[in-house]
């Protein structure tokens, strides 16, 4: 890891504000073109900060390294206008025949219904709310157990699941069953762990961003990362990988074709992530 210029998760960054840009800019509205200018000074910035030494030790470089994932919340509050630029409305109805084709019914309505119990309902949506503990906890594993190299490694890994699924709620935006049918009732949602996840969801939730799960991909690719670093902590995270995996479809924040096209976003990030690093760093001075 050389001391000056853009690192692999830099150029990482770089194409998706460019790819995104481009979207927002082709759409000729006021909405897309500030959208874009937004991603150019972005861009600019990204520049300026490869341009200087490389932090040597400490929160600065782990921030240096994490900054992509840092940076998906606030990239996730503009994907609700940004998929809207180019099409009015929502492809729902596309993914709802694809969840019949491949399951035979639609999961999110007929899991909770199956086992609607308050203790499996709790289970689940504490599974889902860990997202917010697996994703850092993969970064912090990586760079406090085997340095600022496999934090690199596991920050482009959850970066790129990240970034594939935001490209896609860009052109193709998915609302989710949470808009289509009705929130789970009865003994399942008379929980703690329920109210708290639904009233997130709630105030932070960006529109047509459901296809594919990003919680999913973004979690399973954590998971996959943290189990490159460390087996111990690989295992402890797994029943939470898991049942954010099942939670996300269970609360009905998902459709269950949502589910499994974000665990292959995952599993594609984790196998693509030592090829395109390689790639990537051949660009460095």
């Amino acid at each position: 890891m050389s001391s000056r210029g853009p690192l692999a998760v830099d150029y990482l960054v770089l194409a998706y504000l460019a790819a995104t840009g481009v979207v927002a800019l082709t759409s000729f509205t006021g909405m897309g073109l500030g959208i874009a200018a937004l991603h150019a000074v972005g861009m600019v910035l990204i520049w300026w900060m490869a341009s200087l030494p490389l932090p040597s030790h400490g929160f600065i470089l782990f921030f240096r390294l994490f900054y992509p994932v840092a940076l998906t919340p606030l990239l996730y509050l503009e994907l609700a206008p940004l998929n809207q630029v180019h099409v009015t409305g929502y492809f729902d109805a596309t993914v709802m025949q694809w969840e019949e084709l491949l399951f035979g019914t639609q999961l999110a309505t007929v899991f909770s219904d199956w086992y609607g119990r308050l203790w499996f309902s709790e289970m689940l949506h504490l599974g889902y709310f860990s997202y917010y503990f697996i994703v850092p906890g993969a970064a912090v594993t990586a760079f406090v157990l085997k340095g600022p190299r496999a934090l690199e490694r596991a920050t482009f890994t959850i970066a790129l699941a990240f970034f594939v699924c935001y490209l896609c709620f860009a052109v193709f935006p998915v609302a989710g069953p949470r808009y289509d049918f009705p929130q789970i009732a009865g003994e399942a949602a008379d929980g703690k762990m329920f109210a708290l996840v639904h009233s997130i969801l709630e105030s932070g939730s960006s529109k047509g961003t459901a296809f594919p799960s990003s919680h999913v991909a973004a979690t399973m690719s954590a998971w996959f990362a943290t189990g490159r670093e460390s087996k111990r902590v690989f295992w402890i995270m797994a029943p939470f990988a898991v049942s954010l995996t099942l939670g996300t479809v269970y609360g009905r924040f998902h459709y269950g074709i949502d589910a499994t096209a974000g665990l292959v976003v995952a599993i594609s990030a984790y196998l693509a992530t030592p090829w395109l690093m390689r790639r990537l760093e051949g660009n460095r001075s």
